[in-house]
């Protein structure tokens, strides 16, 4: 037979002459070895299995905290959603009012729905989010779809106010050359003899048509222009007196006779309310007193009825 090999290990303790002996088959001793190694390596193994799960943990962990963060951020986003489309019905109601008082037609309802639908998009179970997330991922697609809505509504009660901003500058503008306020810059002035087809002729003892009113007034009192317009007229005519025509546009003239002194040229540019001349009694008239007329189209119409407010009746 084989002589077997033995491995001899010696131990000699610190301050000790006497020394230990082991002797171990070189099999056993292998075996012991490969023994040692395995239970090292399994030992690591675990060690660095529990640092991963402890970093696993921690992982989780992290993302939990981050998901309940996105949560909170897209619900914020909700609520500020909704109020953002409360506000743009509120704008859309006042908008509609504005349209109207600028004489404009309403929107068709199909146009106020632009962009109304349910939540859309690509195909979002090819996301990785939603994969991932499922709930998260349609709760960020449905607050985007919303978002690009009222993005679209806001652009479009934008241009509509627009539009009713501009229609409603260019009839601002037409109401001020309308003939529509009192000529005469005096407390006490009032009309002394009415819009007329058939009036007594305070000179002449006849019946005419008088299609004007007389509004009686101190010497000096100022006249101003009823409406904004061009100058036509500025001279003297019989039996009015000095006279002022003006053309306000759209077929209206307005006339002011009887005047003392006039204080426009023909051609000039005036505005509603701007000083034409003073209150005199030039031409037929029995005392001081403003002959104004309102015209369109060359057809006399009654002034009172294009005052704005009730200071006629004074």
């Amino acid at each position: 037979m084989k002589k077997p090999y033995y491995w001899t290990i010696q131990i000699l303790p610190a301050g000790s002459r006497r020394t230990r002996t082991f002797r171990f088959r070189k099999r056993t001793a292998k075996a012991i070895l490969w023994g040692g190694a395995t239970l090292v390596f399994l030992a690591s193994a675990l060690f660095i299995g529990v640092l991963g799960r402890r970093d696993a943990v921690e992982n989780l962990a992290r993302y939990r905290a981050e998901n309940q963060q996105l949560i909170g951020s897209l619900r914020a986003m909700e609520r500020r959603s909704d109020q953002l489309g409360q506000a743009l019905d509120d704008l859309s109601a006042r908008e509609q009012r504005f349209r109207l008082l600028a004489g404009l037609p309403l929107l068709d309802p199909d146009v106020y729905s632009v962009g109304v639908g349910g939540p859309g998009g690509g195909a979002p179970a090819e996301d990785e989010f939603f994969e991932v997330a499922p709930a998260l991922a349609r709760a960020a697609g449905d607050i985007a779809v919303d978002l690009e809505q009222l993005l679209r509504r806001a652009d479009l009660l934008g241009a509509s106010l627009a539009e009713a901003a501009d229609s409603v500058g260019a009839m601002r503008e037409r109401y001020q050359r309308i003939p529509s306020i009192w000529p005469v810059i005096a407390e006490d002035s009032w009309i002394s003899s009415g819009f007329s087809h058939s009036r007594l002729h305070p000179l002449l003892g006849l019946r005419r048509p008088h299609t004007a009113v007389d509004i009686s007034a101190d010497f000096g009192s100022l006249v101003v222009a009823t409406g904004a317009g061009r100058v036509t007229f500025a001279g003297s005519r019989s039996g009015y007196g000095r006279v002022v025509d003006i053309d306000h546009g759209d077929g209206y003239q307005s006339r002011y006779a009887h005047l003392g002194r006039v204080g426009v040229r023909v051609g000039a540019e005036v505005r509603r309310g701007d000083v034409i001349g003073e209150v005199s009694d030039t031409g037929e008239a029995t005392g001081p007193n403003l002959h104004y007329e309102v015209r369109r189209h060359d057809r006399a119409l009654n002034p009172v009825r294009f005052f704005l407010d009730d200071s006629y009746r004074r």
